[in-house]
């Protein structure tokens, strides 16, 4: 199978749902209100929408199903979506009759009626939940992941799953699994959406549902955010639950969501964030004493200090040039600037820390998400693999060989009560956390600001794209975050050429979520006016 490849039953498999689901209900909603209206809608617009009566779940979700089945699949689609709802519309209509029968204008949940997609590594009840890989093609939880329950619970309607790089991790080919196929990036067919949650990223760009659910290890909804012009955060550790999620390193992974705006990001962080006792990350953490979407429309960038970091420049002349029409830009709205060279340690942490931590940490907390599959599936990593030796195509295996490679290497692993792991938990993550903190403390800065990722988005493999330079390993600085537990948020920060966006990510310290959201949403704002006002 080539990287573009998807096996035609599951394509027509697909499609077929689409229609079933769409095709009756597309008059429901093509006579009143346009359908690029209502995939275009913010999360606030389409409550005021559904409240009302203006728009109806039905009509949503039929408008979002069509665009899927119209634009995914053609030849420069992205491939975003690998597997649809079939209780969808269902779902839909029985929220609509009950807004009729509450009667109309009342208010509903902010994500009442109002459909999502998900990664798939979540769990979600009567769907595959594959992690991209064929040898889980079969597998179907009986109970949803703790945030899909959460937003179930909500009202909100899960559309379908989205592609992702294999068992959420790339090995330099972003976007792909052997599920899906290759994801690419909305803007160009010639570019992957990066990884791994790179179907919940071109999938919203693309305007297939208005937030997708994605996971970060170590940058895994940040990159695909950056690279597609979409809102991406990670949390403070703690803040939101992995319960129902296929692990990749439980030290370093998080759950979190894709979206459009930095408000719409707020409103569905608002409705996943809670304490889980099953995932002991969540306890005791110290939750927002309001929602998150409450501080946004007062967020203003004037008197904010503001660091700017300067040790992962000089990847691309085109992302350090958004990066300093950045700064421009918070001088002009009144932050103050101050330029920083952080410590080296904090730009080597992927092989020196998080990558021996992930080998360490892959194997056990894999076999233990396996442990709990219903009988026929594999139990733990070596019969895994030998469910990846049946599905091959011309003797290739159809699995990216990197990952593979990976996790034949990770049957050797036998590191987790090694010396060298428990000082890297008990010793190396604390001082990184205790010095970044300090650093941030005595300059008084209210957040550190860099480009997401150093570079745009990766060339997919097999083509060329002469616009596209690279100079250094581009991960580095999302790796920080990663590492210490501290939230940080990507927002679209300007274009590079062959239509490329170029985000930039503002980090704080841990449990200020409410205030990087915040800037975030000021630096938006801003941008926003400023382009507008440049193109009078």
């Amino acid at each position: 199978m080539s990287c573009g490849a998807r096996s035609p039953r599951r394509t027509l498999g697909l499609a077929a749902v689409a229609l079933m689901l769409a095709g009756a209900h597309t008059t429901s909603w093509a006579a009143g209100m346009p359908a690029d209206e209502i995939v275009s809608m913010s999360l606030p617009q389409l409550r005021t929408a559904l409240d009302s009566g203006t728009l109806s779940a039905e009509a949503l979700v039929g408008a979002y199903l069509a665009r899927i089945e119209a634009a995914d699949r053609a030849e420069h689609g992205p491939h975003a979506v690998i597997a649809l709802n079939p209780g969808a519309m269902a779902q839909a209509r029985a929220w609509d009759a009950h807004r009729i029968q509450r009667g109309q204008g009342k208010p509903s949940a902010p994500l009442a009626g109002i459909p999502f997609l998900a990664k798939d590594n979540y769990d979600a009840a009567g769907m595959p939940a594959t992690g991209g890989s064929l040898a889980l093609r079969t597998s179907i939880p009986a109970t949803n992941a703790f945030v899909i329950q959460r937003l179930l619970d909500q009202g909100a309607i899960l559309l379908g799953k989205t592609n992702l790089s294999e068992l959420a991790a790339s090995y330099g080919w972003y976007g792909y699994s052997s599920v899906g196929g290759q994801t690419l990036n909305p803007y160009s067919p010639l570019r992957t959406a990066d990884g791994s949650s790179s179907g919940s990223a071109a999938a919203v760009a693309a305007r297939f549902a208005p937030f997708a659910l994605g996971t970060d290890t170590t940058g895994s909804i940040r990159a695909p955010a950056s690279v597609t012009g979409t809102v991406g955060m990670r949390t403070t550790m703690g803040l939101i639950s992995r319960t129902g999620i296929i692990p990749m390193s439980l030290t370093s992974d998080v759950a979190g969501v894709i979206t459009r705006t930095v408000e719409d990001q707020a409103i569905v962080l608002d409705a996943m964030q809670g304490r889980d006792d099953a995932d002991g990350a969540t306890v005791g953490v110290a939750r927002p004493s309001s929602s998150l979407a409450s501080g946004l429309a007062g967020a203003a960038l004037a008197g904010k200090s503001i660091a700017v970091v300067d040790n992962f420049d000089g990847g691309s002349l085109d992302v350090d040039a958004v990066k300093r029409q950045t700064v421009a830009g918070l001088r002009k709205a009144g932050a103050r600037i101050v330029e920083i060279h952080l410590p080296e340690p904090y730009a080597t942490l992927q092989p020196d820390l998080l990558g021996p931590i992930g080998l360490a940490e892959f194997r056990p907390q894999f076999e233990a998400y396996l442990a709990k599959l219903p009988a026929g599936q594999p139990h733990d990593l070596p019969a895994f693999l030998h469910a990846l030796d049946g599905p091959t195509d011309r003797g290739t295996k159809v699995i990216n060989p990197g990952r593979y490679k990976g996790l034949v290497e990770n049957l050797e692993t036998h590191t987790t009560d090694s010396a060298a792991y428990i000082r890297m938990l008990s010793v190396v993550i604390p001082d990184l956390k205790r010095r970044l903190l300090a650093l941030m403390d005595q300059g008084g800065y209210d957040a550190l600001v860099f480009p997401t990722i150093a570079c745009t988005a990766p060339v997919v493999p097999g083509k060329t794209d002469p616009t596209f330079v690279c100079n250094r390993y581009a991960y580095a600085a999302g790796k920080i975050s990663s590492a210490t537990g501290f939230p940080e948020i990507t927002v679209n920060g300007g274009w590079a050429p062959g239509n490329m966006p170029v985000g930039i990510s503002f980090l704080g310290r841990p449990g200020d979520d409410a205030q990087v959201l915040a800037l975030a949403a000021a630096f938006e704002r801003d941008h926003a006016g400023r382009a507008v006002s440049e193109t009078k």
